[in-house]
């Protein structure tokens, strides 16, 4: 073979070579690119669903507590209850990009706040037995921690149980239970 004829086999031949070395780390890297845009997809639609929820108990909490402040206790009691409802409407949501552990606790804090609104409306805490001496707020406030942890360990943080408690919640918790239990009207 001539110098002539091996210089463009060895041309096509490093085309190809180079070709392959570029597609091969492409090859095996895509699958991975599209698992993680299918991981991710839902984190920030996640992340703005959970600050809804979380943010809709805590207004709902600081309503009921503080019926007894206000002028007009219907208002008040109207406002409520579309908390309350607004709440169930967000768990929907959490329950279709969701995983078990956030559902789960989701589940829970709208467990509680139907004892904090029952409560708020004079009606006895539906829960006294399961959680004596304590008032309604004060599993809202657990498991609102919970509900963090769930929510941090799906959209991938580190240390997703590290969370600074929140001192208003535990302190009014703390504070409520020292106090009794408003049973009725």
């Amino acid at each position: 073979m001539s110098t002539s004829t091996a210089s463009p086999i060895v041309a096509v031949g490093l085309l190809i070579a180079g070709a392959a070395i570029g597609f091969i780390p492409t090859y095996l890297l895509e699958p991975s690119k599209q698992r993680h845009a299918l991981r991710t997809r839902w984190d920030v639609p996640l992340f703005e669903l959970c600050k809804q929820f979380t943010g809709t108990s805590r207004q709902l909490v600081h309503l009921a507590t503080r019926v007894d402040e206000t002028d007009d206790n219907a208002a008040q009691l109207s406002l409520i209850e579309e908390k309350h409802r607004e709440l169930r409407a967000l768990f929907e949501q959490l329950r279709l990009i969701g995983g078990k552990q956030l559902q789960e606790s989701a589940r829970l804090i709208i467990h509680h706040c139907y004892a904090v609104r029952a409560v708020a409306e004079g009606k006895p805490d539906p829960r006294a037995t399961d959680y004596p001496g304590m008032t309604p707020t004060a599993p809202v406030a657990d498991v609102t921690q919970a509900f963090y942890t769930a929510a941090r360990n799906q959209l991938g943080v580190r240390d997703p149980d590290i969370i600074l408690q929140d001192p208003s919640l535990d302190q009014h918790a703390i504070s409520a239970a020292q106090q009794p239990v408003r049973q009725s009207h």
